[in-house]
């Protein structure tokens, strides 16, 4: 029996997104300051402050758009794919593996797994943090031993658990 489920889930804005936003929009607008100010009146062409009002508009744009990102979790026959979609427009793919080859897997809990020697950690939850989040370590042909941390729902979980190896299937679900 094929096993197809997908979720997707909107990562939620955090400090360090607004402190990047407040950071792009002061420096656009001191470029506007500096282009009105000091610009307009020495080069005495209107075109040069416009096209650089024009350029900080579309970089305020274009920053915080690429803050606004969803992640898709979806599974197929044990195969684990985590796609990050940056403003609804641009796809991404962050890792694919095969849940077979998964050596743990559990509740995330960011104090227990700091001092875990991985290759890469990749941090795919609907917050930073990893609040209320599982965690599966495995090796990716990409990057190696992986630490994917993420926000499955009941469907991508029983998804990936009917692909799990028996023993590991019964340390993190039990009996079920």
């Amino acid at each position: 029996m094929d096993i197809f489920t997908e979720q997707i889930v909107k990562r939620k804005f955090n400090g360090k997104d607004w402190l990047i936003c407040l950071g792009a929009s002061v420096a656009a607008f001191v470029l506007i300051y500096i282009s009105i100010f000091i610009l307009l009146p020495l080069t005495m062409m209107p075109l040069i402050p416009l096209l650089v009002i024009a350029g900080c508009i579309y970089g305020i744009y274009w920053v915080y758009s690429f803050r606004n990102l969803e992640f898709e979790y979806s599974v197929t026959n044990g195969d684990l794919t985590v796609d990050k979609i940056i403003n609804k427009r641009r796809r991404k793919r962050v890792v694919s593996f095969d849940v077979r080859e998964a050596e743990e897997m559990g509740k995330y809990d960011a104090n227990r797994l700091a001092q875990r020697e991985v290759d890469k950690r990749l941090i795919a939850s609907v917050s930073d943090t990893g609040e209320n989040a599982w965690y599966i370590l495995a090796r990716t042909p990409k990057y190696g031993r992986t630490l994917l941390v993420f926000s499955p729902n009941e469907k991508v979980l029983d998804g990936i658990k009917a692909g799990l190896p028996r023993q590991l299937r019964f340390d993190v679900f039990g009996r079920h």
